[in-house]
């Protein structure tokens, strides 16, 4: 967080580090077609020249990229165990199954919408739109195949479901940052959330049920047959499959941490690995670092089958490291706040300055490629105009949601959507525009911000700190 010790960098000298950083990005991405860690580095490297030069001292600098990056270690374990889980769950047969019932039960015309109602719910109940993706998402996306549904559809209603169902659990921890930022009662927050989310949650689905109705099932039933005949050849199918899963989500409804419970699944899948599936620790432990390889003959299932381990995780990690280097610098430095301070100018009306929060939000999730600081950095940024303006916190962790969690996934080089890469195979510029859900809801927000709906202000002999507790 900007202190007052650390002295505060002109607008111009602020602005330098995100041109380069933007130009480094476009550079990379859209002309060489190379993974944005570079210009993420290039950036972070730029805005402790730019500090440093506007008479920051070393010290200053160095306790803003390594508070960020301490701040987060648990999560980058979260995401290791992740993808040691995926590798793990599809080696010991727990996604083939759930893929090969999915086929049994589901139809083409009425996948997508349930498969993000699906996703919504899983992610309600683990608190995790990772956790959710990289297991459910990852055998939806084989059973979306093989119905036919084109393989970005069937992502952005994955993506859509588990950052709906993460935004309002209780047990998520961006909704739980989100809300203890500001200082807002956690269920005040999810209530207030509730006005723009449903909303955007039904519009979501009568998109996502058109979209099905559009994708056409002939042909479909030729590769769900191919599909389940070869996931049945290669996979030994029983009850105890259902174990693990079941086990996670117990432990999780008894408020056991995320750690713990990702662990849990991961030493029972891989038992069932090597008590049902006929695996050794041998092939074990290399599935578990560097991922499962299948071998079916089938290049569809092979490919969807072929991923995991924790070494698919290391581009995400390396990605994280970098962009919150580049964040805590930013912000330690005053950089952010030398920013904020020029917008002001701008948020004279609760329209606007709802629209300039996540404008804020998005832009930070764009150059540091961080969906907590897209949340972190704008709600200290913006809180005293929130309070001058006599608006409740709630109003400005609301927008936070649907400007800094909900935008993440869009954005291809964020961590969010390295990690849907990672897990699904598909890039975020394929499936953002059936991620219908996370780019509705900030329009929502905004509409809601510009109509006065749902805007609760602070009474008159109100405070607002003992109206948040």
């Amino acid at each position: 967080m900007f202190k007052k010790e650390a002295p505060l960098p002109s607008i111009y000298v602020s602005l330098i580090p995100l041109v380069i950083t933007g130009i480094a990005l476009w550079v990379s991405i859209f002309m060489l077609d190379t993974q944005p860690h570079f210009a993420l580095f290039l950036g972070a490297t730029t805005a402790g020249i730019c500090a440093y030069a506007s008479g920051c001292s070393w010290e200053i600098i160095r306790e803003g990229f390594k508070g960020a990056i301490s701040r987060t270690i648990p999560a980058l374990l979260i995401l290791l165990i992740i993808g040691m889980l995926i590798g793990v769950w599809i080696s010991s047969g727990i996604v083939p199954a759930l893929m090969y019932f999915g086929f049994k039960v589901l139809t083409a015309r009425w996948f997508l919408p349930l498969i993000f109602l699906f996703c919504g719910l899983m992610s309600l109940i683990t608190g995790s739109s990772w956790t959710t993706i990289g297991t459910i998402g990852v055998a939806a996306v084989g059973v979306g195949e093989g119905l036919g549904i084109p393989v970005a559809m069937s992502a952005g209603a994955i993506v859509s479901g588990a950052f709906f169902g993460d935004k309002i659990s209780p047990m998520s921890d961006s909704t739980n940052l989100t809300s203890s930022v500001l200082g807002v009662n956690l269920f005040d927050h999810i209530r207030h959330m509730l006005y723009s989310t449903i909303p955007a949650m039904a519009l979501s689905l009568v998109v996502f049920t058109i979209l099905g109705f559009t994708v056409s099932e002939g042909g479909a039933m030729g590769e769900v047959a191919t599909y389940t005949e070869s996931i049945q050849e290669h996979f030994n199918f029983t009850f105890w499959l259902f174990i693990p899963p079941l086990a996670v989500i117990i432990l999780i409804f008894l408020k056991v941490p995320a750690i713990p419970c990702l662990i849990t699944g991961l030493i029972l899948g891989g038992i069932t690995t090597l008590l049902f599936q006929g695996g050794n620790l041998e092939q074990l432990f290399e599935t578990i670092h560097s991922g499962y390889v299948s071998n079916t003959g089938s290049e569809e299932i092979d490919t969807l089958f072929s991923r995991g381990g924790m070494e698919s995780m290391y581009n995400v990690v390396i990605l994280a490291l970098i962009s919150l280097a580049l964040g805590g610098i930013m912000d330690r430095t005053g950089m952010l706040h030398s920013i904020v301070l020029k917008l002001s100018r701008f948020v004279g009306t609760v329209g606007n300055l709802t629209v300039t929060v996540i404008f804020t939000s998005i832009l930070i999730n764009i150059f540091s490629a961080n969906q907590y600081l897209a949340v972190i950095l704008p709600g200290q940024m913006y809180e005293e105009n929130y309070r001058s303006q006599r608006l409740k916190l709630k109003n400005l962790t609301r927008t936070l949601e649907a400007g800094g969690t909900l935008t993440a996934p869009l954005i291809p080089w964020n961590s969010s959507a390295v990690f849907v890469y990672s897990a699904l195979g598909v890039s975020a510029g394929a499936y953002a525009p059936y991620a219908v859900f996370c780019w509705l809801t900030p329009i929502v927000v905004a509409i809601f911000a510009y109509a006065n709906l749902s805007m609760e202000r602070v009474a008159p002999r109100e405070t607002e700190p003992e109206d948040q507790q």
